[in-house]
């Protein structure tokens, strides 16, 4: 019994190119998004913000695990809370927010229960400013930072 193994002559090997094409949402710089109990808001979209959400709110007042505050839109708004978090605002400045929940819509998509930080917006463009966890684990969005509300037109992204 002959135990060597046959050999395999390879006489021509074709690299094949695989192209891969994924679907992704892609969403401009600025979204128009509703907000229950609020309305049409203008939202910048920051890949650069680690944080939560953001929401502008004036005058926040926390009594018994309830947050109410002003904001947009002339609202005053009432929640519970359901977590607090520390934030560097910069220049070794730390803020304590309350975090609350909100369900929204980017185009005609809903997202429920999004958490949203209450801060104090009023020097920043946009009242509302949307992180990037929520872009990477809820949009899983590419950001046109030229666009502005792109969330529901169909763009193809391919990459090679």
């Amino acid at each position: 019994m002959n135990n060597t193994k046959p050999k395999i002559a390879v006489t021509n090997f074709n690299m094949i190119t695989f192209k891969q094409f994924y679907e992704k949402t892609v969403v401009g710089l600025i979204e128009t998004i509703f907000m229950d109990g609020i309305g049409k808001v203008q939202a910048k979209i920051d890949s650069g913000n680690g944080a939560f959400n953001v929401l502008h709110g004036s005058n926040i007042e926390v009594h018994d695990n309830i947050c109410q505050f002003n904001t947009i839109n002339n609202k005053t708004i009432k929640k519970p809370i359901v977590e607090t978090i520390t934030i560097n605002v910069g220049a070794g400045n730390f803020e304590e927010r309350p975090v609350v929940e909100f369900n929204i819509k980017i185009g005609e998509t809903p997202f429920d229960n999004v958490r949203f930080s209450i801060g104090d917006r009023s020097n920043n463009e946009y009242p509302v400013l949307i992180g990037k966890d929520f872009i990477s684990n809820d949009l899983d969005a590419l950001i046109d930072v030229e666009g502005t509300d792109l969330f529901n037109k169909k763009i193809e992204v391919s990459y090679e």
